[in-house]
């Protein structure tokens, strides 16, 4: 069966925008979709700006688990590096 490639770059784009509602600076962060198996690559760190009290390791764990409950989403790999700055 062929991929749909075009559907694998909507949800990595929908998964990029899932994390900059959550206000994080993912400008170094590269998201792969093959298959519907997601990986996270690069540094995620907070938003410039923001002085929320949550951790950024806590916000980037509640978005995986949001992510794994979008449609055609298999599982999320995260090999990203968090920095708490």
């Amino acid at each position: 069966m062929p991929r749909d490639i075009a559907a694998e770059k909507q949800i990595a784009m929908q998964v990029r925008r899932e994390f900059n509602r959550a206000g994080l600076d993912i400008s170094r962060l590269e998201v792969v979709n093959i298959g519907g198996n997601i990986t996270l690559y690069g540094w995620i760190r907070r938003a410039k700006g923001d002085v929320s009290k949550e951790s950024v390791e806590a916000r980037v764990n509640r978005l995986i688990d949001r992510i794994k409950r979008m449609p055609g989403v298999r599982d999320v790999t995260n090999n990203a590096r968090i920095r708490e700055e």
